[in-house]
């Protein structure tokens, strides 16, 4: 793990963690510890930005990613702050218009120009260039290990779905989302209802 500037953090002493490559969550779990002892805050300008190996993805594959996290984005947005809903950020925007024009992509180069080779969307796919990943930047900045756990499980259920599926997610909520487990639903559940109190 290590420490870095970001410009885009306000307030003093503003830096980023970045993890190494994880297998799994068991040092981010130390690591959420250690830095919450230390007195580490967040505030609307921080995010919480999570890349997913994506090498392997065919153009397929990658189109049906970009079209369920579309679909699925309004409902997502519903248990995310204010702050990280719709285009109300500037760091991580909204992809249902970049969406729309993916679907005849044959190349990587034509989904990112579907972002406009921007990379601050909701989903990045500019990262492919640099670190062959896919990014997810939707969600707020936190130090809650369970907020991260909850939020990367979503996410690795979302890419094992879309990559095992032809079939495109048509939910209109989250109980409908088909990856999603009880426990996962409820929790979702729980977030929209505190955040939208």
């Amino acid at each position: 793990y290590k420490l870095g500037y970001d410009g885009s953090i306000d307030g003093s002493n503003g830096c980023e963690v970045v993890s190494p490559i994880l297998n799994n969550l068991n040092s981010l779990k130390k690591v959420c510890k250690v830095i919450n002892e230390a007195g580490a805050k967040v505030n609307r300008s921080c995010g919480l930005h999570v890349h997913f190996g994506a090498e392997q993805f065919t153009i397929a594959q990658w189109v049906r990613i970009i079209r369920n996290y579309a679909h699925l984005e309004s409902i997502i947005d519903s248990f995310m702050p204010m702050s990280r809903r719709g285009d109300n950020n500037r760091y991580c925007k909204s992809i249902v218009s970049a969406a729309n024009y993916v679907a005849d992509a044959q190349t990587m180069y034509d989904i990112q120009c579907a972002f406009r080779r921007d990379r601050y969307h909701k989903v990045n796919v500019m990262a492919y260039n640099g670190h062959k990943t896919i990014e997810f930047r939707h969600h707020s900045g936190t130090t809650d290990f369970k907020k991260i756990e909850m939020w990367i499980n979503f996410l690795r259920g979302l890419l094992e779905y879309s990559i095992n599926n032809e079939t495109l997610i048509s939910a209109a909520s989250i109980d409908e989302i088909p990856f999603l487990t009880a426990a996962q639903k409820r929790y979702f559940n729980e977030r929209k209802e505190t955040l939208n109190r």
